[in-house]
């Protein structure tokens, strides 16, 4: 036993870690593998420490955290009663007359004077007592040395691939200790995004054994109602270039005006895997009801996880963004030899957009005669037997005339709009946040459309007041909230009551005319409802053109 300590004692004595998240994890298993029970007793935290001379680099705290730490056993600090009850509860076979007063086993940390390492200054491992399996098995913790440094590792272990709520959040900045990792300032954004938003969705996912978030799942309850109303058809991809550490995965449904609208984002540290199945997975736990609603997802090329959406959603079938998959197309018949030109283009546009299966086999014979053969092979091994996803003949009806790439794309452009790749996560969400306001929605109004769609249906003079308020809906600066009785809109002057239909608003200027308004036309266009909807003119028969 004297031999062993005393070798332990020569290998960790003068030990070296350049961070204290390296040092833990190597303690954490040494402790384990000798079942003895050393805790932490003092310790002197490098940002707490006041420096004579140049203090060490802020990376230098972050990774170190510590200028000294001392270990002991921790039978320093309990009384020979309190052992004795603990080792007869665990059927312990410590000789009672052995048992010690305190042990006096220890082990001291210092940062070294370079200030760029953690040094094993001191090591007395030999204990007066003998050691316990079974009591070790109790107290031991693996990562609570990461404890120090921010939150107990227990907690977010705990917590992790879990919905999180108001209160959940709160519990974690109570115990925050430091802004390590980022965490602390990204709790305070999403205690903020609860405040605002108490019917938000929210799943955390942190690294096993460390108090890193790696995966963040956020639905807002402006989102969940648009999953809710226009369940048909969601889109599903990644934002290149979002940030340096995280990718950014978009849910998107299509509303009633035919545009994107994002329904769930989820951030993620680049490289996670399997990203289609957990966002998915906790889009279905937030909006059951989608399982047996949607019919298609439409994902970007590079996303993969084909077998995922059958197995998630029973009733809904896998397309792949057509543009993307051509485009794909055409960069590798190019690296195989065919000319950079618009027929090659045109050869294969035709192929995706045959509206037959004739056509379609027409169109590859076409291709196999003009295109390199290395091309056709690798066309044949790879595009040809997923033509159920790809090829406009196959697409899911509701689908045909969307242009899944674009929308994808416009939801990419708005979300990358200021984006520095180098903000923090907490950053990141606030953004994602702001980004769903309506005014952003409000750029993107065609209101001659719209209005051309009432002329030609309304008598020219309510006509031209409908095109009015419409004109003014795009410039207000409103807030809009659901309630059991439809929804309320906040112009920060007034506040006006509309109907869950969205046909009725307790402004002036919808009692006095019976037309829609700019709050109606303002909350429609917030929730994806239609703006050209005849039912809006239903308490007004008169503003509809006669016919002779």
């Amino acid at each position: 036993m004297w031999s062993s300590t005393m070798m332990d004692e020569k290998e960790l004595y003068g030990k070296e870690f350049f961070s204290w998240e390296e040092f833990s994890l190597f303690f954490d298993s040494w402790r384990e593998q000798r079942k003895a029970l050393f805790f932490m007793k003092t310790s002197m935290p490098l940002s707490k420490c006041k420096w004579a001379g140049l203090p060490p680099r802020p990376e230098v705290v972050d990774a170190l955290k510590y200028r000294s730490v001392r270990f002991v056993c921790k039978e320093v600090r309990v009384s020979t009663n309190k052992m004795e009850l603990r080792a007869q509860k665990m059927q312990n076979a410590k000789d009672e007359n052995k048992l010690p007063v305190g042990c006096s086993a220890r082990i001291i940390l210092k940062m070294n004077e370079e200030m760029d390492r953690l040094v094993v200054t001191e090591c007395q491992l030999t204990h007066n007592h003998l050691l316990c399996p079974i009591e070790f098995a109790y107290y031991f913790k693996r990562g609570s040395l990461m404890d120090n440094s921010c939150l107990p590792v227990r907690t977010t272990n705990k917590i992790s691939k879990q919905f999180v709520g108001a209160h959940d959040i709160r519990y974690l900045l109570k115990y925050c200790k430091t802004r390590d990792n980022g965490v602390q300032d990204t709790l305070n954004v999403l205690n903020s995004l609860f405040t605002n938003d108490p019917g938000a969705k929210l799943k955390l996912v942190f690294v096993e054994n460390k108090v890193i978030i790696k995966t963040v799942f956020l639905l807002t309850s402006m989102m969940r109602s648009l999953c809710q109303r226009f369940p048909l058809t969601l889109l599903f991809d990644r934002v290149e270039g979002f940030n340096d550490q995280f990718d950014l995965y978009i849910v998107l449904c299509i509303d009633a005006n035919s545009r994107g609208r994002e329904c769930g984002y989820c951030l993620a540290q680049k490289g996670t895997p399997n990203m289609l199945r957990f966002t998915l997975a906790s889009l279905l736990q937030s909006v059951p009801d989608l399982k047996v609603k949607v019919r298609c997802v439409i994902q970007g090329v590079e996303i993969g996880e084909l077998e995922v959406v059958n197995e998630l959603l029973p009733h809904a079938r896998v397309q792949i963004c057509r543009t993307q998959v051509l485009e794909i197309l055409f960069s590798k018949a190019q690296e195989m030899g065919a000319p950079d030109d618009e027929k090659v283009w045109s050869l294969l546009c035709k192929a995706a957009e045959a509206v037959s299966l004739v056509a379609y086999k027409q169109e590859v014979r076409r291709m196999n005669s003009l295109l390199p053969q290395e091309f056709m092979k690798y066309y044949q091994e790879h595009w040809h037997p997923h033509t159920e996803m790809w090829v406009a003949f196959c697409a899911f009806e509701p689908t045909w005339d969307i242009d899944a790439s674009e929308l994808i794309k416009q939801h990419k452009q708005k979300v990358l709009v200021d984006f520095n790749p180098s903000q923090t996560l907490a950053q990141c969400i606030l953004n994602l946040v702001i980004i769903q306001t309506p005014k952003e929605d409000l750029k993107n109004l065609n209101e001659d459309e719209v209005a051309t769609r009432y002329h030609s249906i309304c008598n020219p003079e309510q006509a031209s007041l409908i095109k009015e308020e419409l004109s003014f809906a795009r410039h207000e600066a409103y807030d809009i909230r659901e309630t059991s009785e439809g929804f309320i809109f906040n112009d920060e002057v007034s506040e006006f009551c509309m109907d869950w239909s969205l046909t009725t608003c307790s402004c002036s200027i919808y009692t006095s005319s019976l037309l829609p308004c700019r709050h109606l036309f303002a909350t429609r266009l917030q929730t994806g409802e239609p703006l050209f909807d005849i039912s809006l003119l239903q308490k007004n028969k008169t503003a509809l053109m006669t016919t002779s």
